[in-house]
């Protein structure tokens, strides 16, 4: 038994010995330890010289932390004194949910029956930053942004709208982010991007700021209660300044920009609950409104229609309610009404007018009353119910003995239909007329007509075997001019458009070069890791950066570069 546990002891420590010569080991980083809510970092694990590391991680995070990228893998290999090393990176774009001291906590990992197991740190979130000219003890950041509500209490079923404000003391190129289509207890009824955004300047702590209001989000609650509007990332490309220049500077190969991951910050609105003793009348509609009504005729023959019009006039919940039932006399066949809408979102709700057709059809004379048209909505600032009433006026319905008229003189339905094939046949205008002796092809006028002809045939014939011998040396064509389609096609590239639709075109323009030049993996070492780096690129296409991409573009420029000098 004791030769037993020494011999264990022993193999435990020639495997720790082991350990420490190669240096196996696995650490957990962030790229910053102290930062506010709004800032993005990056938390990374780094596996040195351990083989079949795992390619993502749970971070076991989410009450505390977003993920709003990654997993992003990079390997490095080295050979320095005739020993290899590698190092393997695993990342994540993380954005924090909460402030004050954050414990990461120790990860393990069980790689072939070994356990690493990284060292547990702390990390300080601070509170988003304000717009506070006056604490001049505040380092103000070069870049934050702001989440403007409206109004903090709003009532159920009220439209509102929540401003997403940027301050900036960079050169901003360009920004994105992921539309909002859904939101627990909200109608989402507009998440708009503003491309050209009105802008002003403030000095905060002796630093300017350019504010712009680069999104805006309106939504309508459903539910009751208090609720948090979560935190919503944006990307901010931005221009790079205080660098030299260099070759990869120039237009060709991409503009010289950086991209900013950045957050709005959560806020919290109250949504009051209606009062109760809403009336029959109220059907849900929040806002200001006036009612017009109108009758187009007042005087109509038995079983002729006619139409009834409400039109709602004023700003609020316009898109969220419908009219409420009226009631109409006996006697009347009521269609259901045809709806008109004619509004807009606004900046804060909607705003423009509703109409409602109703279409009247009475079955027997007489004189009918009408009710009045009641339409109740809820005012939030008067904070109460208010009604509309609208009269309508006496309609009086002539029975058909006091049409007047004379039908004698009417054509009856067999002489209709006898007019209407008569009519068939009426030909207008006048035939030409030719001589028929005529012949065409001895018309010296139509010559010059078969000289173009057969002129047209020998060019067709010219350009098709053009074209066979172009299609014969088509290889060749391609060989000779794969580098300037490649330029050419990278030149086309710009931060302007989609990252996914970028990595697409890079992807396309380096294969196809390849298969112009006719070149395989093995001719240079470079084309399998930029093939693995598109691969890799396409796992995680929402979180691309026009960074990653352009240093992607011109290592693909790089390589081709030096194929070319081959």
């Amino acid at each position: 038994m004791v030769k037993v546990r020494r011999s264990i002891v022993f193999i435990s420590i020639i495997f720790l010995f082991s350990t420490m010569l190669w240096g196996q080991r696995v650490t957990c980083t962030v790229s910053k330890t102290n930062f506010s809510i709004q800032e993005q970092v990056q938390i990374t694990f780094t596996f040195e010289n351990i083989k079949n590391s795992p390619r993502s991680i749970d971070l076991k995070l989410h009450d505390i932390f977003s993920v709003i990228g990654g997993p992003y893998s990079s390997t490095n290999y080295s050979w320095v004194n005739g020993k290899s090393t590698s190092t393997h990176k695993v990342s994540y774009d993380i954005i924090a949910k909460k402030t004050g001291k954050i414990l990461i906590p120790a990860y393990e990992f069980k790689i072939k029956n070994q356990v690493y197991k990284t060292e547990p740190f702390v990390v300080m979130v601070s509170k988003t930053a304000k717009v506070n000219a006056g604490d001049l003890s505040v380092d103000m950041p070069s870049m934050f942004m702001e989440t403007v509500l409206d109004k903090n209490k709003v009532y159920q079923g009220e439209t509102f709208t929540l401003q997403y404000l940027l301050y900036t003391a960079e050169n901003v190129v360009n920004y994105t982010t992921t539309p909002l289509n859904t939101l627990d207890g909200f109608i989402v009824d507009r998440f708009d991007l503003n491309n050209s955004p009105n802008s002003t300047k403030k000095v905060i702590n002796g630093k300017e700021y350019l504010i712009a209001g680069i999104a805006s989000l309106s939504l309508t609650p459903t539910q009751s209660g208090e609720f948090v509007l979560p935190q919503k990332p944006f990307r901010i490309s931005v221009k790079r300044s205080g660098q030299s220049r260099t070759i990869f500077d120039d237009p060709f190969f991409g503009t010289n920009t950086k991209d900013i991951n950045i957050v709005a910050p959560s806020d919290t609105i109250t949504v009051l609950q209606l009062p109760a003793a809403s009336g029959p009348a109220f059907t849900g509609a929040i806002g200001e409104f006036t009612m017009k009504v109108k009758i187009d005729s007042t005087v109509v023959q038995e079983n002729q229609a006619t139409a009834l019009h409400v039109e709602l006039t004023g700003r609020g919940n316009l898109e969220h309610f419908t009219f409420p039932e009226q009631s109409f006399p006996e006697g009347f066949e009521v269609f259901e009404p045809k709806v008109k809408n004619n509004f807009k979102l606004r900046e804060k709700d909607y705003s423009g007018e509703r109409s409602w057709e109703y279409v009247l059809i009475a079955s027997k004379p007489g004189t009918f009353h009408f009710d009045d048209i009641v339409f109740t909505y809820f005012s939030p600032e008067n904070k109460k119910y208010i009604t509309l009433r609208s009269p309508v006026k006496d309609l009086r319905v002539i029975p058909h003995n006091e049409l007047e008229g004379d039908y004698t003189n009417a054509l009856s339905p067999d002489e209709v239909r006898v007019l209407s094939k008569d009519i068939r046949f009426i030909q207008m205008g006048e035939s030409k007329i030719y001589d028929s002796n005529y012949d065409p092809v001895q018309d010296h006028k139509n010559w010059f007509l078969y000289y173009i002809a057969g002129l047209l045939i020998l060019f067709f014939i010219v350009l098709e075997i053009i074209w066979k011998i172009r299609m014969n040396n088509m290889k060749q064509i391609r060989y000779k001019n794969a580098l300037k389609t490649a330029l050419t096609r990278f030149n086309k590239i710009s931060d302007e458009q989609d990252p996914e639709h970028i990595l697409l075109e890079i992807e396309a323009t380096f294969i196809n070069y390849l298969r112009d030049k006719q070149l395989n993996d093995n001719v240079h070492a470079d084309i399998p890791g930029i093939k693995k780096t598109i691969e890799t690129y396409k796992y995680a296409p929402g979180m691309l950066s026009h960074v990653q991409l352009n240093q992607l573009k011109d290592q693909a420029l790089v390589l081709i570069e030096e194929i070319e000098k081959v």
